[in-house]
C-alpha cells in the first residue's frame, strides 16, 4: 500500500507540473496543447545537459530556459503570423517526437534507450522531523525533490493567481481581451508571460520524468501531456483543483504499473487504465456541465 502511495505521488508530480503549464495558458484564454511536446524535449535535453556539464542544476537551468523560449515561440507564431494556436500545439508535439529521436541519434548514437550519468542522483529521500509526523509523515518520506516541489508550487501558484496583480490581470485577459485592453493591460505581454511559464513548467515535468530514471526513451511522455490538459479542464483553472485531478490520474498510472508487476493480466491492457480513467473523468465532467448548464465554469 505504501508503494502505491509513493508511486502515486511521483506519477502525479509529472502530470501536475505539465498541468500547471497548461493552467497559465488556459487562464490567459489560449490553452497550450503542445504540453506533450514541450515535456518530451525537456525530458531529453535536461539529463543531456546535466551529463554534458556535469551538473544537474546547470542541466535543469538550460532546460527551463529552452522550455520558456519554446513556449514563447509558440505564442509568437500565433501573435505575429495569426497561426492557429491549436495547430501550433500539435506541430510542437510532432516536432518533439522527431527532434528528440534525431538528437539522440546524432549526439548519442542511439535511437533506443539512452542512459545518462551525472554527479547528483535524483533519488527518494526523507525530510527530517516532518517524515516522523504520525499519519501525514508519509507525505515527506521517500519522495524525490520534484515531489516535494509540487507541494510548494500548488501554494505559491494559488497565491500568485488569486492575490497578485499578475494573476488577476491574466484572468481578465482570459475573460475578454478587449476588456483587458480597455483597462490598460498589455495583453500580448501577459500572454507571452503565460506561455513562457507554460514552457517552464513543462520543462520541470520533463525533468521529473527523466532525471530520477537517469535515462531517456523515445516518446517516454506516453500521453501524459494530454492527460495534463484534461487535469486543467477538470481543475477548472484552479491550481488546487488541478492538483486533485493530477492525483487521480497519478493514482491510475501507479495502479497500472503495480498491477503489471503483481498480476498476470496483459501489460498492454493494464497500460490503458490511465487513459480509461481520463476518458471516464471527461464524460463525468461533461455530464455534470450539461446538468448544471455550465454554471460551474470559473
Amino acid at each position: 500500500m505504501e508503494a502505491l502511495f509513493h508511486e502515486t505521488i511521483s506519477s502525479s508530480t509529472i502530470i501536475f507540473f505539465a498541468a500547471l503549464g497548461g493552467l497559465f495558458s488556459s487562464i490567459a484564454g489560449k490553452i497550450n496543447i503542445g504540453l506533450e511536446g514541450l515535456m518530451l524535449i525537456s525530458a531529453f535535453l535536461i539529463p543531456y545537459f546535466s551529463q554534458l556539464f556535469g551538473s544537474v542544476m546547470v542541466g535543469l537551468s538550460f532546460g527551463i530556459v529552452i522550455g520558456g523560449i519554446l513556449g514563447a515561440f509558440i505564442y509568437f507564431l500565433h501573435s505575429r503570423f495569426k497561426a492557429n494556436i491549436f495547430v501550433l500545439g500539435l506541430a510542437m508535439n510532432l516536432f518533439a517526437a522527431g527532434i528528440t529521436t534525431f538528437l539522440s541519434s546524432a549526439f548519442l548514437q542511439t535511437k533506443g534507450t539512452v542512459y545518462f550519468s551525472f554527479p547528483t542522483s535524483i533519488r527518494p529521500f526523507d525530510i527530517p522531523v516532518l517524515s516522523n509526523i504520525p499519519v501525514f509523515g508519509i507525505l515527506f518520506s521517500h519522495q524525490n525533490v520534484f515531489d516535494y516541489l509540487s507541494f510548494i508550487f500548488v501554494i505559491v501558484i494559488y497565491v500568485l493567481l488569486e492575490k497578485t496583480f499578475f494573476g488577476l490581470r491574466l484572468k481578465t485577459i482570459g475573460f475578454n481581451h478587449k476588456t483587458a485592453e480597455s483597462a490598460g493591460i498589455n495583453v500580448k505581454k501577459y500572454s507571452y508571460g503565460a506561455y513562457i511559464l507554460s514552457g517552464t513548467f513543462c520543462a520541470l515535468s520533463g525533468a521529473a520524468l527523466s532525471l530520477p530514471l537517469e535515462s531517456f526513451v523515445a516518446n517516454m511522455t506516453n500521453g501524459r501531456g494530454w492527460i495534463a490538459l484534461v487535469a486543467v479542464i477538470l481543475g477548472k483553472n484552479n491550481p488546487i483543483g488541478v492538483l486533485g485531478a493530477a492525483l487521480l490520474f497519478g493514482f491510475s498510472s501507479a495502479l497500472a504499473n503495480l498491477l503489471q508487476i503483481n498480476t498476470t493480466i496483459a501489460p498492454k491492457l493494464l497500460m490503458t487504465i490511465p487513459f480509461l480513467i481520463t476518458l471516464l473523468a471527461l464524460i463525468a465532467y461533461s455530464a455534470n456541465e450539461k446538468k448544471t448548464g455550465g454554471k460551474n465554469e470559473p
